[in-house]
């Protein structure tokens, strides 16, 4: 099996710097796009799991930002790439800018992303209620059931489960924005999902154990999501609980983005996996990110529809 592409980019045609975020990011032009290089310094695979994850996006249908590997030639840095997904006139506003213009009470500081306990399903979903769907592209097209922006969001929190992704805060989802018109921005930053930065002594531990699927599926169980149930409550809610308290909003979209995952057949996901150079993922990470993806598949279908 070929390998995903790796862009060489050299740093000195950077154009100018992303300052959101704490790696080290910059745009540059790549194909006649405005391109985005995000380093993954720490080397903690934040890298192959971006790449994953979009590619289970294009695999649900779920409009997503494409990234790519990539690697940073002038500072030695491996990292992806991803194109400007509002180019002017148009804007990305994010999640918390978004809530606050709802809510001026909201606590939108940007360097806030963490323990907002306003960031609840609840308040999320009257937000995205003001927005229209996202445009329809190459992987995303809107149909009967699964129409609205709640709707595809709904879709963005079953990846989320299903990768188990912890880090949709208050910035990192959003809308694009032209004149008076918002539309939902496709879902983008996978990096801290499929538990990227699990040490491999760990990984093989869970493995290699007598109770292999017991302690996966524990593992899988105990991941966390980005929204609080209520502004009462001290923690996010788990991740597979989140997914089904956004379903009570909207059952019909639910099955929807069910189904769609119920047609995932393994080797699709392992595909995915084995693309990833062994250089940036261990034997071990592979392994385990494929029993993760299918523990959290198997959770979510006999949660969702009875399918097993």
């Amino acid at each position: 099996m070929t390998s995903y592409f790796i862009h060489q980019i050299d740093a000195s045609l950077s154009e100018d710097l992303e300052q959101l975020g704490t790696k080290p990011k910059f745009w540059f032009t790549l194909r006649n796009h405005r391109t985005l290089f995000k380093a993954d310094n720490r080397e903690t695979g934040e890298d192959w799991a971006e790449v994953i994850a979009a590619g289970i996006c294009e695999l649900l249908g779920l409009p997503h930002v494409p990234y790519e590997l990539a690697h940073d030639t002038r500072n030695d840095l491996p990292g992806v790439v991803c194109p400007n997904i509002a180019t002017k006139p148009r804007a990305l506003v994010l999640g918390n800018q978004l809530m606050v213009e709802f809510d001026p009470e909201y606590p939108a500081e940007d360097e806030k992303k963490y323990g907002v306990r306003q960031h609840t399903v609840s308040a999320v979903a009257k937000v995205l209620e003001t927005l229209d769907p996202p445009p329809i592209d190459e992987y995303w097209r809107p149909e009967g059931v699964c129409s609205s922006a709640v709707d595809v969001f709904i879709g963005y929190v079953m990846l989320d489960t299903l990768i188990a992704n912890q880090d949709r805060h208050h910035q990192n989802w959003g809308a694009i924005r032209e004149g008076s018109r918002s539309w939902l921005a496709p879902t983008f930053d996978h990096g801290a999902g499929l538990a990227r930065n699990e040490p491999d002594v760990k990984r093989r531990r869970r493995l290699d154990a007598g109770d292999r699927q017991r302690q996966l599926e524990a593992f899988a169980r105990r991941a966390k999501s980005g929204f609080y149930g209520s502004t009462a409550d001290s923690r996010t809610l788990r991740s597979h609980d989140c997914f089904a308290k956004w379903r009570q909003i909207d059952e019909s979209a639910g099955v929807f983005w069910i189904q769609r995952l119920g047609g995932i057949e393994r080797h699709q996901f392992a595909e995915l996996i084995e693309q990833v150079p062994e250089a940036r993922m261990t034997r071990s990470a592979k392994e385990f990110t494929l029993e993760l993806l299918l523990i959290n598949q198997r959770l979510l279908l006999s949660e969702g529809t009875g399918i097993s």
